[in-house]
């Protein structure tokens, strides 16, 4: 699964969960890679609990060292960083993919 892919997915996932995240097209102007979640997007410990749930089964991928908007993972773009590496990381170990159309 290549990085543009992961990002299109995290972001289709953070729009549905968090309503005042524009939908990709609403404004092309709109900076993902950058935007922080909280407190921007959202300060609700149960909005960033559930996201990091649809996430994880989105991608087979557990948040280890930080739940996304905490400390290293701070932004859409962190985010998509730390899933692209441990995607990779599991396949070069498993030589497996968790979607059949990857």
């Amino acid at each position: 699964m290549d990085r543009k892919r992961i990002r299109e997915e995290v972001i289709e996932i953070l729009c549905t969960k968090l309503h005042n995240l524009p939908h990709p097209g609403d404004d092309d102007s709109f900076d993902y890679e950058h935007q922080a979640l909280v407190p921007e997007i959202t300060k609700d410990p149960l909005d960033i609990a559930e996201v990091a749930m649809d996430l994880e089964d989105a991608f087979g991928v557990n948040f280890e060292e930080a739940l996304p908007g905490e400390p290293g993972l701070e932004t859409i773009g962190k985010i998509v960083e730390y899933l692209d590496q441990r995607i990779n990381a599991r396949l070069a170990t498993h030589g497996t993919k968790k979607h059949a159309d990857d």
